[in-house]
């Protein structure tokens, strides 16, 4: 299929029916009086995409013009001969303009490209160079035309300015050994230090993780907080827009907020998480955002006064925010017996048990599993899926920083929460496992430890992060044998034996073990 005539008959046509006032109404005398329908174009219908402000320095700066065609669904014959004409005339002194395209050909600064086959590319890439002795904040107009043969004609412009803004974000220090339920405020900083004032509206973004509760209280600021606002996992932002004029940064200088953000430490608080971002808007782009809009005065930017703590390289940054709070997590398993002789299922639990809620950072885990099953058993499956599963995944154990695709026959495995482990809340994993002949019903360990995600735990109750597990009797038990094996000491931690029966003896009480689901 051709991909440009995807564009054409996507919608058939529709004929709209006006209802006279008494249809409507549902009278006796209602007709229905089909009214004109608009009239199909005869011609698809050009348009152009590209930049409308486009910022030059002394080095080439790419841009790109697009076009497409569109029919309304009249299944109009395919345009043909597509040309787009780049003016450059206007941009003399200001900036030159290369096209490198095959397609196009220059006559002084007008360039003509000419699509001669329909499967070609409806886009040509160009650079632009300010010209030596332009000065900064200086204009011009870059013109663009699109004509074809049945098809309608397409005019677009875009403003070229000497010089470039560039906004780099101070650093925000970290908070320490913040109260649960206290305030906290967020300064920034802003510097410019391109060689041009910021001639667009400064957008400033704020994405928190972890528990923090911005205020609401800056008209020109969006408020936005994820599907259950109480859960620490979700995330928070404020996102704020600077209009120019006023709020404008000038080349080299450094400005601040009017007043800081403020936010609340929530009760489920261990380690926030905010990313910080500041980027300049294209004309008419809409900043997305929040879905709640402050109510107080504007934010402003104001003339920054005094050294600052120092800036990032770029134009992001990040900060966290740590309470004097814990997480306890402990961790628990479950054996039960398969259909087969030998064949097990090991479900591992790894539970939160507050006060706070811990989550991992960049998709670095909080937390992970250490599953060492015990000699002559090894892993044949994981009930871990990708999409919509309870389970979190469980990989076998390379070293001490890296773990390899799931794969069967190992003993050592780790399992990671991948999302965190809310206060109250567990996460599941389960291997289905296989002893062999000479398996003697030794026990394995399960152990639940910080992860990668570097944040400290401050775990009140070590005594619960270790548990050892075992897989009923021997395999090839003898006729002496008992029906059922009793736990043994462990020191830290449980012992838990499943019999091949089905019966799991933990102290003096009988428990019949049946598959976990999730648990909350």
């Amino acid at each position: 299929m051709n991909p440009h005539r995807t564009v054409f008959g996507a919608m058939a046509a529709v004929v709209v029916l006006a209802l006279a006032p008494s249809a409507i109404a549902g009278g006796d005398d209602a007709s229905v009086t089909p009214s004109t329908p608009s009239p199909l174009p005869t011609q698809a219908y050009a348009t152009i995409s590209a930049e409308e402000q486009i910022n030059v320095g002394s080095g080439a700066r790419s841009a790109t013009v697009d076009w497409m065609f569109w029919d309304g669904g009249a299944q109009v014959p395919l345009p043909e001969n597509d040309s787009l004409v780049i003016d450059a005339r206007d941009l003399a002194g200001i900036a030159s303009v290369t096209v490198d395209d095959p397609r196009c050909e220059a006559d002084a600064r007008v360039f003509t490209c000419v699509n001669r086959d329909a499967s070609q590319s409806r886009s040509v890439e160009f650079s632009l160079r300010a010209d030596p002795g332009a000065a900064p904040g200086v204009s011009g107009t870059i013109g663009y035309t699109l004509s074809a043969d049945r098809a309608t004609g397409a005019t677009a412009k875009a403003k070229v300015v000497v010089g470039t803004p560039n906004l780099v974000v101070g650093r925000v220090p970290d908070v320490t050994h913040a109260r649960i339920g206290s305030r906290i405020e967020v300064p920034l900083r802003l510097r410019n230090t391109g060689d041009l004032a910021t001639d667009r509206r400064v957008m400033l973004r704020w994405e928190a993780v972890g528990g923090l509760v911005f205020d609401r209280k800056f008209s020109n600021c969006a408020y936005g907080e994820g599907d259950d606002p109480s859960e620490p996992g979700s995330q928070a932002s404020v996102t704020c827009v600077f209009p120019v004029s006023s709020d404008s940064v000038p080349a080299g200088g450094t400005v601040e907020l009017s007043s800081h953000l403020a936010a609340t430490v929530g009760k489920r608080v261990l380690t926030a998480v905010t990313d910080y971002s500041v980027r300049l808007l294209k004309p008419r782009e809409q900043p997305g955002g929040g879905s709640h809009q402050g109510t107080g005065p504007a934010l402003t930017l104001v003339r920054a006064s005094g050294a600052g703590g120092g800036f990032e390289n770029g134009a992001e940054g990040r900060f966290t925010v740590a309470a004097d709070s814990s997480a306890d997590l402990a961790v628990d398993a479950t054996t039960s017996p398969g259909r087969r002789a030998g064949e097990w299922t090991l479900g591992v639990k790894a539970v939160n048990h507050g006060p706070a809620s811990a989550y991992g950072i960049d998709d670095k885990a909080v937390a992970v599993v250490d599953v060492v099953l015990p000699k002559g058993v090894v892993a044949t499956g994981t009930a871990h899926m990708e999409e919509e599963s309870p389970y979190g995944p469980c990989r076998p154990r390379g070293s001490s920083t890296r773990t390899a695709p799931f794969e069967v026959g190992h003993r050592h495995y780790v399992c990671t929460a991948p999302f965190g482990i809310a206060a109250g809340k567990s996460q599941l994993f389960e291997l289905r496992v296989k002893s062999a002949k000479g398996y003697d019903g030794a026990p394995g360990t399960a152990t639940v430890r910080p992860g990668p995600a570097g944040i400290p735990l401050h775990d009140p109750d070590t005594s619960n992060d270790r548990v050892t597990f075992a897989f009923g009797a021997p395999a090839t038990p003898t006729a002496a044998a008992p029906s059922g094996d009793t736990p043994a000491a462990t020191g830290a931690g449980r012992t838990l034996i499943v019999t091949a029966a089905g019966a799991a003896l933990l102290g003096a009480v009988v428990l019949v073990v049946r598959r976990r689901r999730r648990t909350h």
